[in-house]
């Protein structure tokens, strides 16, 4: 049998189902392989929190409110000592946490992400997931203006199957098949340490048990991780003791893992109900030379990057590579989208997990009560505040919503812009509140727009009376000829936000000119307060399909946008050609031709 596909995926994991799920959505054909039978395969256990920052790109990509439904929300944290509650460590919030209604972690087993990313997959995909199904072998087929990819896929129900892509994507985990058949080098170590996880229905005397997040330094276990799970369940967690590391860690028996479990929690009681699930694993940490090989080849998730849970950002880590590639894929597999903005991809990613392998690297001595070589010298040095100091130096890279990306073709700051401007390219876009016309019900601003492929364009408008030369300067150049209005690919949606009260009248009417794209209100001016953006000096921020700050401009003339958009949008130069020939009405442009919704919707 052969199959044709734009992408062929392999790995049926989270990463590998997210990244099928975004391109589904964004129009591209997709073929999704894994090799683990899921009637067989472990179900339970596995990555479990979810971190707010991918919670917010899960809720642009329509798939939050259903993994909610099932999760353990998780705003705080209590931490114990010798039996007794440790204050400096326990939090009664994620304080540190702003700028997001997404201010919590949400512990949901692996089993329940997957198939939450599933469902939405197959309703975009007719496809589906095949399970039983591994990559064998891939070679390039070159033909004179492009090439496709050619690989081999060995079924466990039709045979040998081929499927001919223009792209492949590992998300096939540390061993990745297509890593190697690309001869991706993975560089790193694996050190001598093992860790136990174990989940299950517990009964136990901790006081806040079911609290979401607990600690427990413990004498002889390091420092404990107790996580509470979905459906009840409960998370175990701590470094394998040395003496049973050198003389059982192949061999350990899941009584022996609940006897040790039980030991770790010391003075408090623990009993198992029921045991969901348990592992014995290898702490080590890897990072592939590239995320691309052949032009051809990605590979994302622990395919790109493996370090241990001990802040647990693999899997959040993985799907944030998802929709990083996924968007830049589909837009240049659609058309519109430049070569050379799919090399992004790693100069974006990679440098994130290099710096999560680093502290990994510190987490993973420390959890085990040890101290790390660099703090060695250090007479005072203690594993527990080693501990604490790390998570509370890099708690912006832990929960996601402080991970930027430097400065490129893609991400832009223009010269004329308004120093006092709060955010820049490359950061995430904060989330704000709004009003829609006429109801004085509060809306999120990340609300307005869902991950869709598309680049986002906010007009802070400000206060129309004191702004409103400038936004009709603007409204001119974006029906002129010379807009990208006119570009033949559909690749981005416009918001207006307007300062002032929502009582009466019509945005169009507040605004002196037709909106551009859906207008909302920002009544209290916060919006504008929080983004930085003065009242009487309106500001343009561009966002781009991933909802990080592509470009920031003060409204002028459009020469900044029109420029950002030209350096990697391919559909420019045949749009404007039509455009200014001499058989096109140059009137079907004109200002009052255009609607609410031929802006929204160009």
């Amino acid at each position: 049998m052969e199959r044709e596909v734009d992408v062929l995926i392999c790995g049926g994991g989270p990463v590998g189902l997210l990244t099928a799920y975004c391109l589904a959505r964004y129009g591209v054909s997709t073929y999704v392989v894994e090799q683990h039978d899921r009637a067989k395969q472990t179900l339970y256990g596995r990555a479990a929190m979810i971190a707010p920052r991918t919670l917010e790109m899960l809720d642009q990509l329509d798939l939050a409110n259903a993994l909610g439904q099932i999760g353990f929300v998780v705003r705080g944290q209590v931490s114990y000592k010798d039996g007794e509650k440790d204050e400096s460590k326990t939090t009664p919030s994620f304080s540190d946490i702003t700028d997001t209604f997404f201010d919590y972690c949400l512990l949901c087993r692996q089993r329940y992400t997957e198939d939450v990313i599933r469902q939405g997959y197959e309703r975009y995909s007719k496809t589906g997931i095949h399970y039983g199904a591994r990559l064998a072998d891939f070679s390039l087929i070159k033909h004179a203006d492009d090439s496709v990819v050619r690989s081999t896929i060995d079924t466990v129900d039709y045979g040998r199957l081929m499927i001919r892509s223009k792209y492949i994507v590992g998300a096939d985990g540390g061993r990745s098949t297509v890593r190697n058949l690309a001869g991706i080098v993975f560089e790193g170590d694996r050190i001598d340490r093992y860790w136990i996880r174990i989940d299950g229905i517990v009964e136990t005397d901790m006081p806040e048990a079911r609290r979401g997040l607990g600690g427990i330094q413990s004498a002889s276990h390091g420092s404990v991780l107790w996580a509470c799970l979905d459906h009840g369940a409960t998370r175990v967690g701590f470094a394998l003791p040395r003496n049973l590391f050198q003389e059982r860690w192949n061999s350990i028996t899941r009584d022996e893992v609940v006897a040790e479990a039980k030991k770790a929690l010391q003075p408090f009681n623990l009993e198992f109900k029921t045991v969901d699930w348990w592992t014995v694993y290898s702490v080590g940490q890897h990072l592939a030379a590239t995320y691309r090989a052949n032009n051809r080849v990605f590979i994302a998730g622990d395919a790109a990057h493996t370090h241990s849970s001990g802040a647990a950002q693999g899997m959040n880590t993985g799907l944030h590579d998802a929709v990083n590639l996924s968007w830049k894929l589909a837009g240049h597999l659609n058309g519109w989208l430049s070569e050379d903005a799919l090399e992004t991809y790693a100069t974006e990613r990679r440098p994130i997990a290099q710096r999560i392998i680093e502290q990994d690297k510190i987490i993973s001595v420390v959890t085990g009560g040890e101290i790390p070589e660099q703090f060695k010298s250090d007479p005072d040095a203690d594993p527990n505040k080693i501990l604490t100091k790390t998570y509370e130096a890099n708690v912006a890279l832990y929960t996601g919503l402080g991970i930027s990306y430097p400065q490129g073709s893609l991400l832009v700051t223009c010269s004329n812009l308004n120093e006092a401007l709060k955010v820049e390219p490359g950061q995430r876009a904060p989330d704000v509140l709004l009003q829609r016309p006429g109801i004085r019900v509060p809306l999120r601003l990340q609300s307005l727009w869902k991950f869709n492929g598309k680049f986002t364009i906010l007009f802070f408008c400000g206060d129309p009376n004191k702004t409103r030369n400038a936004i009709r300067e603007w409204r001119q150049f974006f029906d002129g000829p010379e807009s990208f209005i006119h570009y033949s690919a559909d690749f981005y949606q416009c918001l207006t936000i307007i300062t002032g009260n929502n009582e009466a009248g019509s945005p169009d009417e507040h605004l002196g000119v037709p909106c551009f794209g859906d207008a909302f209100y920002d009544v209290d001016g916060a919006a504008h307060m929080r983004y930085g953006v003065a009242t009487e000096e309106p500001t343009m921020i561009v966002l781009r399909p991933d909802g990080m700050v592509g470009l920031t401009s003060s409204l002028g003339d459009g020469h900044d946008i029109s420029s950002y958009f030209a350096g990697f949008v391919t559909a420019h130069t045949e749009s404007w050609n039509y455009v200014n020939s001499e058989d096109k009405n140059q009137t079907d442009f004109s200002v009052g031709e255009v609607s609410l919704a031929d802006d929204a919707d160009s």
